[in-house]
């Protein structure tokens, strides 16, 4: 499922990946106009993280900070889920 924020005329796509990580997800974040993407790291607390220095994964080059807008609620709390699924998964193999 993708997860849909207009800011300052641009239009910025989120997708949740359960990742290689263990015990996060993954919300990849990416642009209409920027050409790498963005990365967080949502643990099963429900805290983010931004990742985007990882492999594959770049600054915001639309923003002067280089900073990718924060995911929408509904993309943060779909992916403490997967985290939280994880983490139950790693307990109980």
């Amino acid at each position: 499922m993708a997860y849909i924020l207009r800011q300052k005329g641009h239009t910025y796509i989120y997708q949740l990946d359960f990742g290689e990580e263990a015990l996060v997800a993954r919300i990849i974040v990416r642009s209409d106009s920027a050409g790498a993407g963005g990365l967080f790291l949502v643990k099963p607390d429900g805290s983010l993280e931004p990742a985007d220095d990882r492999p594959g994964f770049g600054v915001n080059p639309l923003r002067k900070d280089g900073i990718w807008p924060r995911p929408p609620m509904e993309a943060i709390s779909d992916a403490r889920t997967i985290a939280e699924q994880k983490s139950l998964s790693a307990r109980h193999p």
